[in-house]
C-alpha cells in the first residue's frame, strides 16, 4: 500500500452533535464534581465540610480519571478539524479569543471571589480582605481552582499551531500519514501507541520528581498532568486528520468498555495513595484511560445523542460562561452550609441544584449582552458591512425577505 499524508482537502462543514453535546456535559458536570470536593474524604478541598460522603467521594475519584482527559482529546479533534478548514493562523486567533478572553475576564473577575470565600472558610469574614490580598502577592493554585484547563487548553494550541506551521520543513504530513497506513495494516500498533502514551507521562513525572519540579507555578502546572493531557489532545488532533478513523473509534466495542471501566476502577483506587507503586500505576495510566473512556463515551453518545434538541441547543451554547461563575456559587454555598446541620448527600443536592440554577441564570444575563458575551464566551460582536443605498426600483435584501 502506497503512504498517503492526512487529505489535505478541508472536510466539509458538518457538525457533530453528539460531540457538541458530550463537550458541554464534560463542562458542566463540573458543577456536581466541585460541589463534592465539600464533602469527599480523601482530599481536602478550599471549602471543606467535616461531614463527609463515601458514596460522593467514590463518584468523584471514579469520573475524576476521565473527565477532563477525554475534554481534551475532543478539544483535540475540533482543533484540528478547524485548522483543516480556516487554515492555522485564522484558528489560532479564534483561540485567543475564545479561550484566552474568558479566561483572564475569570481571573479578573471570578478568581477574587474565590479567593474571598477561601480566606472566609480559613479565618472568618474579618480574614476575608487579608487572605485576598495574601493571595493577590503570592497566587497559588486557589486563583486557578477550575480555570487550569483553560491555561493548558491555551498551551496546547499554541504548541498544536507552532508544530502545523512547520510542517513543510517536518515533513509532519508524510509521517503522519505514514503512520496511518501502517496503523491501519497493522491494528495491534495502535495498543502499543497507547502504551507508549503511558511511558510518555510516567517518564515525565520521574523527570520532574529528580528536578524537583513536580509542582510548578504555585502548583498550578504539574508536568506529568500536562503531558498526560497533551498527549490526548494530539490522539484527538490525529483522529480528525483521518475521518473515517471517527467511524470507527466511535463504534461499540464491549470488550474495549470493560477494560476502560477496570482500568478508571484501578487509577481511581491508586491515585489518593501516596506510595511508589500507586504512584506510578497513576501516572502510567492517566492518558490510557482518557483515550480507553473516549471510545466508551463518544460511542454512547453517537447512540444516544445524536440529535438536536431546544434543551441540548441551550446547554451547548451556555456551557462556558456557566462552567466559569459556577465555583463561586459553589464556594460560598458550601460556606453557608457550613453552619446547616445536614446530611452530606442532602447539602451536596442542594448545593448542586442551586448552583446550577444559578450558573444558568448567569449564562441568560451573558448572552443578553455583547460586552458579557465577549467577556466570558469570547464571541466578538458581529460586523455589520456598510449597507449601500437602493437605487430607485431595488429593495435591500433585509427590506425583501
Amino acid at each position: 500500500m502506497a503512504r498517503t499524508s492526512p487529505d489535505p482537502v478541508a472536510p466539509p462543514a458538518q457538525r457533530w452533535d453528539y460531540l457538541d453535546q458530550l463537550r458541554a456535559i464534560l463542562m458542566l458536570v463540573g458543577i456536581p464534581y466541585h460541589v463534592g470536593l465539600i464533602y469527599a474524604s480523601h482530599a481536602a478541598w478550599i471549602i471543606d465540610s467535616p461531614d463527609e460522603s463515601m458514596l460522593v467521594t467514590g463518584f468523584l475519584q471514579f469520573s475524576h480519571t476521565f473527565r477532563m482527559p477525554v475534554f481534551f482529546l475532543l478539544a483535540g479533534f475540533f482543533s484540528m478539524l478547524m485548522i483543516r478548514r480556516q487554515g492555522v493562523g485564522r484558528w489560532f486567533q479564534g483561540r485567543l479569543w475564545r479561550v484566552g478572553v474568558p479566561l483572564l475576564t475569570s481571573l479578573l473577575l471570578i478568581s477574587p471571589l474565590i479567593v474571598l470565600a477561601t480566606a472566609t472558610a480559613q479565618g472568618g469574614f474579618g480574614y476575608a480582605l487579608a487572605g485576598l490580598l495574601a493571595e493577590a502577592r503570592h497566587p497559588t493554585e486557589n486563583w486557578t481552582v477550575h480555570l487550569w484547563f483553560l491555561i493548558y487548553l491555551l498551551a496546547y494550541c499554541g504548541l498544536l499551531a507552532l508544530v502545523w506551521q512547520m510542517r513543510g520543513p517536518l515533513r509532519l504530513e508524510w509521517a503522519i500519514g505514514a503512520a496511518q497506513d501502517a496503523l491501519e495494516r497493522r491494528p495491534w500498533l495502535g495498543w502499543l501507541g497507547l502504551f507508549g502514551l503511558g511511558i510518555a507521562t510516567l517518564g515525565t513525572a520521574v523527570v520532574a520528581a529528580a528536578l524537583e519540579a513536580s509542582y510548578l507555578l504555585g502548583n498550578i502546572m504539574i508536568p506529568a498532568l500536562f503531558m498526560a493531557d497533551l498527549l490526548v489532545f494530539l490522539a484527538g488532533a490525529l483522529l480528525a486528520l483521518r475521518l473515517s478513523w471517527l467511524e470507527h473509534f466511535t463504534r461499540p466495542r464491549p470488550v474495549i468498555w470493560v477494560l476502560a471501566v477496570v482500568a478508571a476502577t484501578v487509577m481511581s483506587v491508586t491515585q489518593p495513595e501516596e506510595t511508589a507503586i500507586a504512584r506510578i500505576v497513576t501516572y502510567f495510566l492517566m492518558p490510557i484511560v482518557g483515550v480507553l473512556a473516549a471510545h466508551v463515551l463518544f460511542s454512547a453518545a453517537r447512540m444516544w445523542l445524536d440529535r438536536s434538541t431546544a434543551f441540548s441547543r441551550e446547554m451547548v451554547q451556555g456551557a462556558m460562561s456557566m462552567y466559569l461563575v459556577h465555583v463561586v456559587f459553589v464556594c460560598w454555598l458550601g460556606l453557608a452550609f457550613l453552619y446547616v446541620p445536614l446530611p452530606a448527600l442532602v447539602e451536596f443536592a442542594l448545593i448542586t441544584v442551586v448552583a446550577f440554577a444559578a450558573s444558568w441564570g448567569f449564562h441568560r444575563l451573558v448572552r443578553r449582552s455583547p460586552l458579557l458575551a465577549l467577556l466570558f464566551n469570547g464571541v466578538r460582536p458581529a460586523v455589520r458591512a456598510p449597507t449601500l443605498a437602493a437605487a430607485p426600483g431595488q429593495v435591500r435584501g433585509n427590506e425583501a425577505s
